[in-house]
């Protein structure tokens, strides 16, 4: 840790001179660039003002010096004057970027590197009442000048920085590094002796950390000693009957009831399986799994579809209503979500019942809620139901094939979607299950 510091902090020196040094080449480069600009063009202007007084073009001369450099450009491009280079090394100027413009707009300006002189140079030009362009250019290789000059009190701060960054790192090394190793040694009391107050919600976390870690080794363990129990319990069903009919126990009469046991009890198997898989996958969700918009009012709809001939089976009624919603979601887990629910409505609904599917919009919110006039829940078992293989009446829960973990998925989806679940629900009179998205755009954080 104590290196890691230092290595920061000697970073964090480097970094700040050469943020420093970019900075001051920036404003030396503006600066400069604003003033050669603004002496062209006063230049130029001048030049122009005092054009129709020369008796002759050679007269420009008088205005040059100080880095000013002048040309005269006749209609056809060729040049007149020139008042640093010989005329017999000129070439045509007519398709120049600032003669071009002077010719259409009346001035021009331009910034190049001149094939002439080789290096980069402002250029203002201004077009004649007589058709020719008077052209006024300026070097800027002076600003280099500027720049070697104020490059030794950039690098002196540099190195001030850095030196500076070095003393403090072994400062705050010795004064940090020492409480957080005492910390260290007595980890399992982590929270019991924190010696800064800084460092209480460090110790906090690793302490909540170390809770949750045993809280979910034990869920696992317990999970996996449901998991056994449930599926022990269809496995020994189906072994027992195929023994009976494997040793002749079952008459000829009875063995398409037993093989219906046992397709009942196969089922049962396949689902739990099924559904145990779901968990799993739910429990280690990929983090750059696709969302995509999601229409939660159609995939109600096409849910009463699927689940019409059980509903009517179980003489129960299902419908869909709601003003619709769309959130950012996996389709295939909002529409295991949205079927659990509606499932279990139904299984624990009774003749002449009634489930209502609605999702409506409120302002940045989509809710999706499932009422039922079924069994209902007491209020002792509400806080549990959405536990794995928690159920509130094993018998029915059997009888109606329900593996105990139908809302256990619904909670990890919600969750996994940035939704809240809420119950409402009387014994005898009805479940009312309300799940609140957030519905705040695109949730894939990849």
């Amino acid at each position: 840790m104590e290196e890691k510091i230092n290595e920061r902090l000697f970073l964090i020196g480097i970094l700040s001179m050469i943020l420093t040094a970019a900075l001051t080449l920036t404003v030396f480069h503006k600066t400069f660039d604003k003033q050669v600009k603004g002496d062209i063009r006063l230049t130029a202007k001048t030049l122009a003002a005092g054009y129709n007084s020369l008796q002759e073009y050679s007269g420009l001369q008088a205005y040059c010096g100080n880095g000013i450099r002048i040309t005269l450009v006749a209609p056809d491009g060729s040049v007149l004057f020139e008042s640093d280079t010989d005329l017999s090394k000129m070439e045509n100027h007519g398709n120049r970027d600032e003669i071009v413009q002077a010719r259409a707009t009346g001035v021009g300006e331009t910034m190049r590197k001149s094939n002439t002189l080789g290096y980069n140079t402002y250029y203002y030009a201004i077009l004649m009442e007589d058709g020719n362009v008077l052209r006024v250019a300026m070097e800027v290789a002076g600003m280099y000048s500027d720049y070697n000059q104020a490059m030794p009190a950039v690098v002196a701060i540099g190195l001030m920085i850095m030196v500076m960054s070095v003393i403090l790192s072994q400062v705050l090394t010795k004064s940090l590094v020492g409480p957080i190793e005492a910390m260290a040694e007595n980890i399992e009391d982590i929270d019991k002796d924190v010696p800064y107050k800084e460092l209480e919600p460090f110790a906090l976390a690793v302490k909540e950390h170390q809770v949750k870690k045993a809280e979910s080794a034990k869920m696992r363990q317990e999970f996996t000693a449901n998991v056994s129990h449930e599926l022990k319990t269809p496995l020994t069903s189906i072994t027992g009957y195929a023994e009976m009919i494997e040793n002749g126990m079952v008459q000829d009469g009875d063995i398409k009831v037993f093989a219906g046991k046992i397709h009942c009890e196969a089922g049962r198997l396949i689902g739990l399986i099924g559904d145990i898989r779901k968990l799993s996958g739910l429990d280690e969700p990929n983090p750059c799994e696709s969302f995509e918009k999601v229409d939660l009012y159609k995939i109600a709809v096409n849910t009463a579809d699927m689940l019409h001939l059980k509903a009517e089976n179980c003489k129960v009624d299902i419908s869909v209503g709601g003003n619709g919603g769309v959130i950012m979601g996996n389709k295939m887990m909002l529409e295991e979500l949205v079927y659990n629910l509606c499932d279990n409505a139904i299984r624990y609904n009774k003749e002449g019942g009634r489930v209502r599917t609605e999702v409506n919009t409120r302002d940045t919110k989509v809710v999706l809620t499932v009422i039922d006039n079924g069994i209902g829940i007491s209020k002792e078992h509400q806080e549990r139901i959405f536990e794995r293989f928690y159920r509130v009446d094993r018998s029915r829960s059997k009888e109606t094939g329900g593996t105990g973990l139908g809302l256990a998925i619904v909670k990890h989806i919600a969750l996994h979607h940035n939704g809240k679940i809420y119950v409402d629900s009387q014994k005898d009179k009805g479940t009312q299950m309300r799940v609140v998205f957030e519905n705040t755009g695109d949730l894939n954080e990849c």
